[in-house]
């Protein structure tokens, strides 16, 4: 393989609560191909709130620069204001990733309610106001198709069309918003 061809980052590594040895290994691994190469890395939390706590705690004691990680998923893993916060505090960045999912009954985690995207931009808002502006991420797991337009979703330009103009509507201002959807990604995509 070409050393000058870089892939954008490690992504998509899942994990459950009480991670299993399989699972400690591989976020180990990454741990090492960010000591060596420098990329970001994305992991996919379970659905537990120590989950996020945990894989961040293993990624961290393996060598891995958690400020140059994402954890995704969050607005299903920490509902609490003050969990989320005390999450803020340990550096990471913080992706509310499922924009245009607005379900009832979250069949997943049933102790879970699910937030719709005006409590999502509601938590961003919050997580602003206490100085984690540079810390968000944001975007739409477009995970199936009945998410595409074609099938009748949102499609890939829900966040452009519909949540950045709320989150104006919300009192976020430009600069926060340009921040969350360019800044932040493009220093997070910078490799080390």
């Amino acid at each position: 393989m070409d050393p000058r061809l870089r892939i954008p980052a490690l992504e998509e590594l899942p994990f459950l609560i009480d991670a299993k040895d399989f699972e400690k290994r591989v976020i180990e691994a990454a741990a090492e191909v960010q000591q060596q190469t420098g990329c970001p890395v994305n992991f996919h939390p379970g659905r537990h709130i120590k989950a996020p706590y945990e894989v961040l705690r293993i990624f961290g004691e393996a060598g891995g620069d958690v400020r140059h990680m994402v954890m995704s998923h969050l607005e299903r893993t920490i509902n609490d204001e003050g969990q989320l916060l005390e999450f803020a505090e340990l550096g990471s960045y913080l992706e509310f990733d499922l924009f245009g999912v607005e379900v009832s009954n979250y069949q997943l985690n049933e102790e879970i309610d699910m937030p719709s995207d005006a409590q999502r931009i509601q938590r961003i808002w919050q997580l602003v106001d206490e100085g984690y502006e540079k810390s968000i991420l944001v975007s739409h797991d477009i995970y199936s198709r009945h998410r595409l337009r074609k099938y009748g979703g949102h499609g890939y330009g829900h966040i452009l069309e519909n949540v950045l103009p709320k989150m104006l509507n919300r009192g976020l201002s430009q600069s926060v918003i340009h921040s969350i959807i360019t800044r932040n990604p493009r220093q997070l995509l910078t490799w080390k």
